[in-house]
């Protein structure tokens, strides 16, 4: 079996943290990239592979236990985890989803594993909801799919974008754990503001702004400014997503690449998670 999946970079994120693995997550906003993980999975030693690296053998196993079947799942994925880019939620989504169709069971079960997983491990809180959305994912209310509430922007205009990877990875844990009070009534405004305007720049600022407290933006200001052909960018943890005229498309990431930072072309992918064929 192939999933698809598309890589998420949040943009704002208000944690909340609850026993109930289910109910906790975070409300928030990122984009879902024309970036994906492909994962084939088939009947065989239980365990996920990432660009050809084993991964998450925990949850690997609680997956394959709860699922009551061994399943190894081999993806593929233009970044690897832990740079800001969603690949933990996508690969174990598509781990859950490949064993839960295996043994007939819902696939919404699958997802909400997957979640909690996420959510146990501390490697995400808000990634499995926003790629079972897809597009420009705005999540209300957090929690996993079927509990949390979350729901898909339509964007107003063409959206050209250059995603880089920055720096050495880090643990979204230590990430969250630079989170105060102040950068929590923030995100909560901020959001507020998405929500009532839905509009793409809006997005871009509001998140550039949340994530300013929370990131070095030194180089990447270094290596944009002047730069023509920039709408908007941010960054979480050292995924970069700028959005750039089509006509400077080239520039740019010739550019990017000259400093040194493995950079692309995206733009928002219009699906979420796929389950692309069955043997």
């Amino acid at each position: 079996m192939l999933v698809v999946v598309p890589l998420h970079v949040s943009g704002i994120w208000i944690p909340f943290y609850s026993p109930n693995l289910l109910e906790a997550g975070s409300a928030g906003v990122g984009l879902n990239l024309t970036a994906y993980l492909r994962a084939h999975s088939r009947k065989g030693q239980c365990k996920i592979v990432v660009n050809e690296v084993e991964v998450y053998r925990e949850q690997a196993a609680e997956v394959c236990n709860e699922s009551g079947i061994d399943v190894e799942t081999n993806a593929r994925s233009p970044f690897p985890p832990g740079y800001g880019f969603g690949v933990s939620a996508a690969a174990l989504m598509a781990h859950a989803i490949v064993a839960y169709a295996f043994t007939g069971k819902p696939v919404l079960k699958a997802l909400q594993l997957a979640h909690a997983l996420e959510v146990k491990h501390k490697t995400g809180l808000g990634d499995v909801m926003a790629e079972y959305i897809g597009g420009v994912a705005l999540r209300l209310k957090p929690g996993a799919p079927g509990i949390g509430v979350a729901y898909r922007i339509i964007p107003r205009e063409r959206v050209d974008l250059v995603v880089a990877r920055l720096r050495e990875a880090e643990p979204t844990s230590s990430m969250l754990s630079r989170m105060g009070p102040e950068d929590l009534e923030l995100g909560k405004k901020l959001l507020r503001k998405v929500i009532e305007s839905e509009d793409l720049r809006d997005f871009f600022e509001c998140s550039r702004a949340f994530t300013r407290r929370l990131f070095d933006y030194s180089r990447v200001e270094g290596v944009l400014s002047g730069l023509q052909g920039v709408i908007e960018y941010y960054l979480k943890k050292s995924a970069l997503v700028a959005w750039v005229e089509r006509d400077h498309l080239v520039d740019v990431l010739n550019n990017l690449e000259k400093k040194g930072f493995r950079a692309s072309y995206a733009t928002i992918s219009n699906v979420g998670v796929i389950l692309v064929h069955t043997a």
